[in-house]
């Protein structure tokens, strides 16, 4: 019996992912889902392609094929996302970092930059990328990262420890900042923001596989940005700056929560690199520096 070859099954892979998410690229998911069944790269699939497969990596070939084509999230599969060049591991307890919060990360690492040792909070850290992006970049902060949910604490914990930066980081099982003790200089924050009308439209694979309470925003979708930012003068450090991430067409109602809430702040939208509202910065001192 001939033995099937890398080219084959991924000429049946590809197929197969095509009949459910022709929105994708199935041959190159196809080829990722390969690599990672042999435990090796995509560029190492694509040189042995005429090289014959074991039974064991067909069969965890065709099972995660089969869960990809049910729309399970590539990364969940994989077990791993990249996020500001970083590698993450990732599963169902926690978010898939997406590339446009990568803007967040860009402005609290200059924000940062200009502070000396300064205290950095993340609220709602999920798998640790932005607390874990903060710290690796800026070796003389202090860095807490909280979330309400234990399991993506120990999520983010692995990345710690995968990251080698364990010692970097502080872990708080805190509603927003209830369990915070120390005033922040920086704090961000991608707190779920998906108004609630719009569940049922997104995609399958992030309405069936990722966890709700880390989307859905209440109504709106701004229901905790706007139960942060009651604490947030009393929690923070002289000059603090706070960041949140929005989702794109929430700038202006975000903007009018923060002069309701903390009319001497000054409050600005930033957009990501497609041009839409994304990042909401705060300053907290600005009326006093007229």
């Amino acid at each position: 019996m001939t033995q099937q070859t890398l080219q084959a099954a991924l000429r049946d892979a590809t197929r197969a992912l095509s009949a459910t998410m022709p929105e994708y690229d199935a041959h190159l998911q196809a080829e990722l889902l390969l690599a990672h069944a042999l435990g090796t790269t995509r560029a190492n699939v694509l040189a042995r392609l005429s090289e014959p497969l074991v039974s064991d990596v067909i069969a965890r070939y065709g099972t995660n094929v089969a869960r990809r084509a049910q729309h399970e999230p590539l990364a969940y599969i994989l077990g791993h996302q990249e996020f500001c060049g970083l590698d993450f591991f990732v599963d169902r307890r926690v978010l898939i970092p997406r590339h446009e919060t990568e803007t967040l990360a860009q402005i609290a690492l200059e924000r940062a930059r200009q502070k000396t040792s300064p205290v950095i909070v993340d609220v709602g850290t999920g798998s640790g990328a932005l607390a874990l992006t903060l710290a690796h970049h800026l070796p003389d902060a202090r860095v807490i990262a909280a979330d309400i949910s234990r399991d993506a604490l120990a999520v983010a914990r692995q990345n710690a420890r995968r990251l080698n930066l364990e010692s970097r980081i502080e872990f708080v099982e805190s509603d927003l900042l209830a369990r915070v003790d120390a005033p922040f200089d920086i704090l961000v924050a991608n707190l779920p923001y998906i108004p609630r009308a719009r569940w049922d439209q997104l995609p399958r694979e992030v309405r069936a596989f990722e966890p709700r309470c880390a989307l859905d925003g209440g109504e709106d979708g701004l229901d905790l940005f706007r139960r942060l930012l009651t604490p947030l003068q009393a929690r923070a450090a002289r000059g603090a700056i706070a960041l949140f991430e929005v989702s794109e067409e929430q700038g202006d109602a975000a903007v009018n929560e923060v002069r309701r809430e903390l009319p001497k702040a000054r409050v600005t939208v930033h957009q990501d690199l497609e041009g839409l509202d994304r990042v909401v910065e705060i300053e907290l001192d600005a009326d006093e520096r007229g």
